[in-house]
């Protein structure tokens, strides 16, 4: 039972943890952001979206976004897998 309890409180962490990281719309407005390492791109539908990837991103220890900009993302750059 006290195992049961232990998992249970792991598992609402996790779920609090990714709650943290801004809800949003789904307004087009393309944005990209670039990892603070510049190792790769990602592309979303508006600027919120890549915002909440970021803080995504840094949950979970990898490089956040430090530049968001106005339209798709350059090609030949890799892109950043979601985390």
């Amino acid at each position: 039972m006290k195992i049961h309890l232990i998992i249970v409180s792991i598992i609402l962490q996790v779920a609090n943890a990714e709650n943290e990281c801004t809800d949003c719309d789904w307004e087009k407005d393309v944005h990209c952001g670039k990892a603070s390492d510049g190792s790769c791109v990602f592309s979303a539908l508006n600027r919120c979206q890549v915002e909440r990837i970021s803080c995504r991103r840094e949950q979970k220890g990898l490089p956040s976004f430090t530049e968001i900009v106005k339209g798709k993302c350059p090609k030949g750059k890799p892109r950043c897998p979601r985390p």
